[in-house]
């Protein structure tokens, strides 16, 4: 049968997957609503003057579990139809029916984005397995600097006279240079002697580009210009040595360096254009595919000038559909954050884009209805708002320890039956994260890391994003954008491996976390220091587990402050400042309290 006849990949259903994601939305779901009917009836059955500031907390730990049960719905879409896809790559087409391809790489800021890492990604997109007459690759530089122009040409030098060659003799299937060479690919194949000959002599050329790269950042001024016209460079086959490039000269894609006008009176705020890309979703991906939202994606060009004027806000809405692609051995690799100050700044950024798009005409809810899908639509709106998960867990983390210091029950005592609605609700939540974390290959640690780090992002970076959105929405704020930082630092990589945070960052990001971990250790000892004096623990229960629960979590933070004395422990001026916030907190909450209580 002619190949163009077959499909190139089929999805399969996780009907299991399916099963228990449904089975427990409607349990879940079915527990929500019990909560919600326990808290409005409650409100009528409280009428008395004395009853007051329970009534006002009840009612701010009501509002943050609205928002949290909303956005926990929304976020149900991606678990009604998850799929997998089995590919088949020796159904391609043969090489002149392939369409040709425009491979796009950005870059903003040298002195951040480490010169030859970017390079080797650059080379990495020249020798891809691919018709070089079909494959153009383009860097975009949006800092405009030198020095990323200079190691391009460099870079173009080696790729041409060594690697591109090298790879496609031996058909090396790891295209980095700098991840070939730290691995072992290659060294046992059937080629052997042959093989590893070549392999020496490349990686020595190897050497000799990375030192031509360093010594174009030493020798040059990096500084990112913001006064300068549109550039646009074809990288040329320049001064390759002679003799080498007759014995291998090879046809090769066409390599462009671009770096857009900037001008101090116009804005730019994106880098590189703020091209977006698709991620890897396999509960989207059953639905009509995954989101526009990082990096690594192939998108039609016909999709992607249709409408210039909407560009990539309505894809999906104009009937396009994507596709999660998740082959054994990874299409793309790259550099993450290892420190938290870079995790907080780019999650602030992301927080902010979101909540931007949720604030504005084309938020999902308003404007996807009638041009998606309704499961579709709640995968967009879940990413919209998702940054709103500030709101309660700020409120999860301050109220009911007041009023647990105070001896002020917010939640149903443990002979109610309503405390197994709660209790329920809370484990319910943790084994679905469980079990999806242990699901996909992770453990038990990474779990307790995931809950986290999603504790962390959402007192401090959504916060952040969330007000930076709502200001520029408001024009208080013009639009910015900052680049994290993927230099390597020897210390902050050893505590990364050694699994402890580096709390080296701004007292506006950090002190958030102290204060809500000096908040609930107060409240957890004073709650259950008041249960063993009174005797009354039943009443208030949950509200000492939540606090457990949240010093648990916050444990980093407490030995940050506490025990550590490594270069990215807690500084002693944030926990000083942080438990002066925490005082205040405290005694002007009970101050309010008591005064209503008399």
């Amino acid at each position: 049968m002619d190949n163009t006849t077959l499909p190139l990949h089929l999805s399969h259903v996780q009907k299991s997957s399916s099963i228990i994601n449904r089975s427990h939305t409607l349990l879940h779901s079915t527990a929500l609503i019990a909560l919600i009917y326990y808290r409005i009836a409650s409100f009528f059955q409280t009428t008395k003057t004395r009853d007051l500031p329970t009534t006002l907390s009840c009612f701010l730990i009501f509002t943050g579990e609205l928002i949290l049960s909303f956005i926990w719905l929304l976020g149900q879409a991606y678990r009604f139809r998850p799929v997998t896809r089995t590919v088949f790559p020796e159904r391609l087409p043969e090489n002149t029916e392939l369409p040709a391809i425009d491979v796009f790489i950005c870059t903003a800021d040298p002195s951040k984005e480490p010169t030859l890492e970017v390079m080797n990604t650059v080379i990495s997109a020249i020798a891809l397995d691919y018709p070089p007459d079909k494959l153009h690759v383009y860097l975009s530089d949006d800092g405009g600097c030198s020095v990323t122009l200079e190691a391009m040409k460099e870079a173009w030098r080696f790729a041409k006279g060594y690697w591109v060659p090298f790879c496609r003799a031996y058909g090396i299937k790891t295209r980095c240079p700098e991840a070939y060479f730290l691995g072992e690919e290659g060294t046992e194949s059937s080629s052997g002697i042959e093989l590893m000959a070549d392999r020496e002599k490349v990686k020595e050329k190897y050497e000799n580009f990375k030192s031509c790269v360093t010594r174009i950042r030493q020798n040059s001024t990096i500084l990112v210009n913001r006064d300068h016209a549109a550039v646009v460079e074809v990288i040329n086959d320049v001064s390759i040595d002679e003799a080498s490039q007759e014995d291998k000269a090879e046809e090769m894609p066409l390599l462009v360096y671009v770096s857009r006008e900037k001008r101090p009176s116009l804005p730019h705020h994106f880098k590189a254009g703020a091209l977006n890309v698709l991620v890897l979703f396999q509960g989207m991906d059953g639905l009509q595919g995954p989101i526009v939202s990082g990096t690594g994606f192939y998108i039609k060009r016909e999709a992607l000038y249709a409408n210039p004027i909407k560009g990539l806000v309505n894809m999906h809405c104009k009937g396009w559909k994507s596709v999660y692609c998740d082959p054994v051995r990874p299409a793309f690799l790259g550099a993450g954050t290892t420190n938290l100050n870079d995790v907080l700044v780019q999650s602030t950024r992301w927080s902010s884009g979101l909540v931007e798009v949720g604030l504005s005409r084309f938020c999902p809810l308003i404007y996807g209805p009638k041009k998606m899908s309704a499961l579709q639509t709640m995968c967009y709106g879940e990413l919209a708002f998702f940054p709103f998960y500030f709101l309660p867990l700020w409120c999860f983390a301050t109220i009911p320890q007041l009023c647990l210091v105070n001896g002020i029950a917010v939640y149903p005592e443990a002979s109610n039956w309503f405390f197994m609605v709660f209790s329920f609700v809370f484990l319910s939540s943790l084994s679905k994260h469980i079990q999806e974390v242990l699901s996909t290959g992770g453990s038990m640690r990474s779990w307790i890391n995931e809950q986290r780090m999603w504790m962390i992002k959402s007192v401090t970076c959504h916060l952040y994003g969330s007000l930076d959105a709502i200001m520029k929405r408001l024009g208080l704020k013009e639009a910015n954008f900052m680049t994290t930082n993927k230099v390597i630092d020897i210390e902050q990589t050893r505590l990364y491996q050694t699994g402890k945070i580096d709390f080296q960052t701004s007292i506006m990001l950090l002190a958030p976390l102290v204060i809500l971990t000096i908040i609930n250790v107060v409240s957890f000892v004073g709650g259950v220091t008041r249960a063993m004096v009174t005797g009354k623990f039943s009443d208030m229960f949950i509200q000492v587990f939540l606090s457990l629960f949240i010093v648990m979590m916050g444990y980093p933070v407490i030995e940050g402050m506490i025990s550590r004395k490594d270069k990215g422990r807690i500084p002693p001026s944030a926990t000083i400042l942080s438990v002066l916030v925490s005082t205040i907190f405290l005694s002007l909450g009970s101050l309010v309290l008591s005064v209503f209580l008399k």
